[in-house]
């Protein structure tokens, strides 16, 4: 592996190892501290919905910047979410509080994804051999570990784990990030999947920025249902009869899943084009939130999350490519940004739908509402998409 994708895997495994505390363990956390679903949905959900406003102006403000480097941004960003880490580990913390300071943890670490993504795509751009699928796929192979050990450490040592750990993945995630200086050739040099970041041979009309729109649309509701199960798998095993450690080694699962189709991605790529995947995904996304409310058991939850590897797993790579084919270089950081603000949406959608559902109705109710959600996505994605592109 050169080095330069060893470099970028590790700022992706130390970012993807506090999302999975942030993100995977708010209900465990929340819940801990005296909030209910919905309480806890709604936390999910500002975290994310002010993440979604501010993903793009920050994006571009740092496609602007010509003296703060990409890394500097991300930076800062990491600082912000170690030190509100480090607050929660106060002792006699007001529950009030806690949701302020965890809502502004989801809020930093999805603000966070966009400037990943675009250091490494850029780094690739400028002629650096950089693999990003296989740097990806160190994140979700480290979200993995990650997700089911710690959901064993939860169980056993409390929640106060999840603060702690989120302060020493940062302080990783730091010293990876702030010591990423790429310089390259002025012409890129084909590593991977990077013979596909060739600029975009037709411009940018409105149409088809409505099309791009319309899109994003889709794949929030995509993600929307993603969020009604990675967000809730707590209260999802605990209905099946199983508990934190059984919620880890689910999302341990789907994220291994993930790996075959990150590290193959420039084989992929060379045969699909990342239209024609992304409408793929969108269809995968229907079938495992259909297969999560069908499952019998822990068991058959364990079965639904394979099919992550042809639903996040193609949908986040997908994506990543789709936005730096179909855009010109000046707005791909702020493309990216729009990418991931369909995660940040979905989250608050996901989080506050299931939520409510939640404390009014059942776990199976909430699933196939999110099922039902996944389906309209996947028709807006696959209708939306320039599949050639």
């Amino acid at each position: 592996m050169p080095a330069p994708t060893t470099r970028y895997a590790a700022v992706q495994a130390s970012y993807w190892s506090a999302f999975c505390m942030i993100i995977l363990f708010a209900s465990a956390y929340l819940l801990d501290a005296g909030l209910s679903n919905g309480q806890v949905g709604a936390v999910i959900a500002c975290g994310g919905g002010l993440s979604a406003v501010l993903q793009p102006v920050v994006a571009g403000a740092a496609d602007r910047s010509r003296r703060v480097p990409l890394r500097v941004w991300a930076g800062w960003v990491g600082m912000l979410i170690l030190v509100v880490a480090a607050i929660l580990v106060v002792p006699g913390l007001h529950w009030l509080l806690t949701a302020v300071f965890f809502g502004l943890m989801i809020l930093s670490i999805q603000l966070l994804q966009p400037l990943v993504n675009a250091l490494g795509m850029g780094a690739a751009a400028r002629g650096i051999p950089l693999n990003f699928g296989i740097a990806r796929a160190a994140g979700s192979a480290t979200f993995a570990l990650v997700s089911v050990v710690a959901g064993w450490v939860v169980a056993s040592a409390g929640t106060v784990m999840v603060p702690l750990l989120v302060i020493a993945f940062q302080a990783l995630f730091l010293v990876a990030t702030l010591t990423f200086v790429s310089r390259g050739p002025a012409t890129v040099v084909a590593t991977g999947a990077e013979h596909d970041l060739e600029p975009p041979s037709e411009p940018m009309t409105p149409a088809r920025w409505r099309r791009f729109f319309a899109l994003l649309a889709g794949i929030t509701l995509s993600m929307t249902s993603h969020a009604m199960i990675n967000n809730y798998m707590l209260q999802i095993m605990r209905h099946h009869g199983g508990d934190t450690g059984e919620m880890g080694t689910a999302i341990m699962i789907a994220a291994i899943t993930e790996l075959p189709v990150m590290v193959l991605w420039s084989r992929v790529v060379a045969r699909w084009t990342p239209g024609r995947l992304l409408q793929v995904a969108g269809v995968f996304f229907t079938v495992k939130t259909g297969a999560t409310w069908l499952a019998a058991g822990v068991v058959g939850v364990y079965a639904a999350q394979v099919l992550q590897t042809l639903a996040f797993a193609v949908m986040v790579m997908a994506s990543v490519y789709y936005v730096e084919r179909i855009l010109p270089a000046r707005d791909r950081t702020r493309g990216q940004a729009f990418m991931t603000m369909t995660s940040s949406g979905g989250s608050v959608l996901g989080s506050l739908t299931a939520g409510v559902l939640l404390d009014a109705t059942s776990v199976p109710a909430m699933l196939l509402v999110g099922t039902l959600i996944a389906a309209v996505g996947a028709v807006l994605t696959v209708v939306a998409v320039e599949s050639r592109i």
